[in-house]
Order: C-alpha cells, then structure tokens, then sequence
C-alpha cells in the first residue's frame, strides 16, 4: 500500500510539472522601426555632360596682318574687349579717302540743288548728283566698316582658350584666332526615360555636381523640356541651368545632375533591409497584436520612390506602425517577437535614375 501511495505522489508531481512548462516556440527577437511621417523630395537622377550657352570660335571678318595681340591664354574678358589688331593703314587710308569723294559729292549735290532751283539744270542732272552723293556715304561707311574690322574683339563677357596668332602672322576669316566661352553660362544635358516626362517641367530646382570637384554642390534650375521623345533611346532630353559665379565648372566635365520634381510633407518610409518578397509582392513585417506580446504579421505594401537607404510607403502600412527592420531571417507569419529596441526609420529624399 505503500509503495502504491509514493507511486500515485509521484505521478501527481510529474503531471504538474508537464502542465507548468511553457508551450509554442520562444518569441523570436527582432528589432523595429516606428513609423512616423516625414518630409520628403522625390528626385531624378541623371549623368551628362556640363556644357556652355555661349561659346564660339573668334576668326576675324577680313584678311590682314596680325600687328598686336592683346589677350593672354586662358584669360576673363568683357563684352567688347579688343582680342587682336590688324595692321590699320590700308584701311586708315581708304577712309581718308571715302571721306574725300563724300565731301566732293556733298558739294555737287548742294551745286546741283542751287542751279536746279534757278532752272538752269535738269531734272536728269539733279538726280545724278543725288544717287553720286548716296554711293560716297556708303562707300564712306563700307571703308569705316572695314577699319573697324581691323580690331577683333570680344562678342560678349567669357574665359579665351589658347591663342592661334602672332603678330606679324597674315590671317584671313578662316584662320581661328582662339575660342571664347561663357562660364558663368552652363547647362547640363541629360536625359530620362519617357515614363518621367509628366513629372519634369521647367523651373523645377536641382542640383550639379562633379567628380573632378569632390564635395561641390552647384545649385540649377531646369530651363528646358523637350516637346518631343527621342524615337531610338525612348527619352526625353532635359536641360538644367547651373548658377556657378565661381566659374569653377569647364565645359565638358562629366556631371549629376539631380532634379527635385515634387515635395511631399508626410511621407512614409521604411528602410530597404525590411522589404522581404511574398506571394502578394512585396512585403514587411510588422510587430502588431498585444503590446507586450506582440506577432510577426506580414503586411503586403505598395512601394513608392527609393532613398539610398529607404523606401517610399504609398500604401500598407500607418504612421505608428512597428516594422520589423532585424530578425527576419527566423520570422514566419503569426510567430511570436520580442522587441529589443525600437529604431527611427532614416531619409528625405528620394531618387530615380533613368
């Protein structure tokens, strides 16, 4: 009896024990991000070429020697600027003697004015002395014209590259004396993919920068759209106007160019680690259920524009949603978590590249 007794003791106790021991898997811990909604820039991305509005080779108009070249390599010049000067003394002298024949003619047309009034010329006479005087004023300002060409000046504000004349050289309207740009005049020309054209319009603000110059940041604005979509490339040529008075950009250069084409103020973002794939497409788990027990659920979403760390939410999830950001490589839907420390989701601007 007994030995009957400890035994039924025993039993007892063993059942208790199994009834007391914890039943399901341990809560997996993960770590979240609460949502919350923050300001964002949706930006296009682009690479092209930093080049100048105005640039232009500088010939001269008229064939001439060289007597003086008056710019250095590489130097700022004004708008009218003198660049270089040809010998002056052909053109001096047919001006002398353009003004001659045109004060000769002056005198005639006067005579002839005089005795035509008192009848003692024609009509035929008068005329003659009208169209002579007409041909000396121009011809007079034709050999004004051709000494002013023998000065070749700047056509407006820029940087001259290297010059390709020296004094004493006889040049003609197809030797280049040197190349002018405008500096403080730059475009980049991008391009992007035909499904960005209703987001592009011209205004919109952007920002340039370069490899060769780490750490600049040259503000710009886009100055044009085009009206027409290239029919090879399936894109849409954009140019954006760089405000640089620094004049540290060169024509050439390879450059970014990052367009802001709308601002949203409570956007919702999550970061790109916590978007896992699912039957429904992409997806996030989110620690919902009861606070101090919470579950794995996974919650399929709508993906919007991405950050370099984020990813636009347009639809799935709410602000104050904790999104499970580390841990998910053991999670399943429905399982039980343990939030070790909550997480401020990062970003503001987002970014597409064509």
């Amino acid at each position: 009896m007994r030995i009957g007794a400890l035994f039924i003791v025993l039993l007892g106790c063993g059942r208790a024990d199994t009834a007391a021991a914890p039943s399901g898997p341990p809560p997996v811990p993960v770590k979240v991000s609460t949502l919350v909604a923050k300001p964002l820039d949706r930006v296009l991305v682009a690479t092209g070429t930093v080049e100048t509005v105005e640039s232009a080779e500088i010939r001269p108009e008229i064939q001439g020697l060289v007597e003086e070249v008056l710019f250095q390599d590489g130097a700022v010049v004004k708008k009218g600027d003198p660049l270089i000067r040809l010998r002056p003394q052909d053109a001096r002298a047919s001006v002398l003697d353009a003004q001659a024949r045109a004060q000769l003619a002056k005198v005639d047309l006067e005579r002839a004015r005089t005795l035509f009034d008192r009848g003692d010329v024609a009509q035929a006479e008068l005329d003659r002395a009208v169209a002579a005087d007409s041909l000396a004023k121009a011809t007079l300002d034709r050999a004004e014209e051709t000494l002013r060409r023998t000065t070749v000046s700047a056509p407006f504000d820029g940087v001259v590259g290297k010059r390709e004349v020296s004094p004493g050289e006889l040049i003609d309207p197809t030797h280049t004396i040197t190349r002018i740009e405008s500096l403080s005049r730059l475009v980049v020309d991008v391009a992007f993919a035909e499904s960005d054209l209703g987001r592009l319009a011209t205004g919109q603000a952007g920002e340039v920068t370069a490899e060769a110059l780490p750490g600049e940041t040259f503000r710009g604005r886009v100055s044009y759209v085009a009206t027409r979509v290239r029919e090879d490339t399936r894109t849409v040529d954009v140019r954006v106007a760089i405000d640089d008075p620094s004049m540290r950009l060169r024509p050439g250069l390879t450059a970014l160019a990052r367009i802001v084409t709308s601002h949203v103020d409570d956007a919702i973002l999550v970061p790109s680690q916590a978007i896992v794939r699912s039957d429904a497409g992409p997806a996030v788990y989110v620690a919902a259920g009861d606070p101090d027990k919470p579950t794995a659920e996974l919650r399929p979403i709508k993906p919007g524009e991405r950050t370099s760390a984020d990813v636009e939410v347009e639809s799935g999830l709410a602000v104050g949603d904790r999104v499970i950001i580390e841990g998910l490589a053991r999670l399943k839907p429905g399982a039980p978590v343990a939030v070790e420390a909550p997480a401020e989701s990062a970003g503001a601007t987002a970014e597409r590249t064509p």
